[in-house]
């Protein structure tokens, strides 16, 4: 195979590539913001069915929870979130708590297509300096 079939396989690949990366970050369901204010008025109104609390060692906890109307949104509590607990607790809100630290293997997940990528980029790159240009 000569340098030019190479080089257009490559952009092919690289292209198709990205074009993947970019249709799986699309596909993100978009939740909507919430305030911990609004957040604690839908619990104290009912409006609340699940929530999802990933808890950290320190700072906010990152909430997803599910409305009784089927719409889905994202708050943060605070450190100490013990009035959050207990009005969801009074409500009947459905919780689950998540160890926080169990998500790297889901960062690391997201990031294989850019690691596959790159990883593809430097077997091309060694392939190509390898080969001798043709005159």
């Amino acid at each position: 195979m000569n340098s030019k079939a190479k080089a257009v396989v490559y952009w092919v690949v690289l292209f198709v590539v990205a074009a993947l990366i970019w249709a799986v970050s699309q596909n993100k369901p978009n939740l909507t913001k919430a305030t911990y204010s609004q957040f604690l008025q839908q619990v104290q109104a009912g409006q609340v069915s699940n929530a999802t609390i990933e808890a950290e060692q320190t700072g906010v906890n990152p909430v997803m929870y599910s409305m009784k109307d089927g719409s889905q949104a994202r708050s943060v509590l605070p450190g100490d979130y013990r009035d959050a607990l207990a009005a969801m607790r009074e409500k009947m809100v459905n919780i689950e708590i998540q160890d926080a630290s169990a998500q790297w293997i889901r960062v690391f997940l997201n990031a294989s297509p850019f690691l596959v990528l790159v990883g593809f980029w430097l077997f091309m790159m060694n392939r190509m300096k390898a080969t001798p240009a043709a005159k």
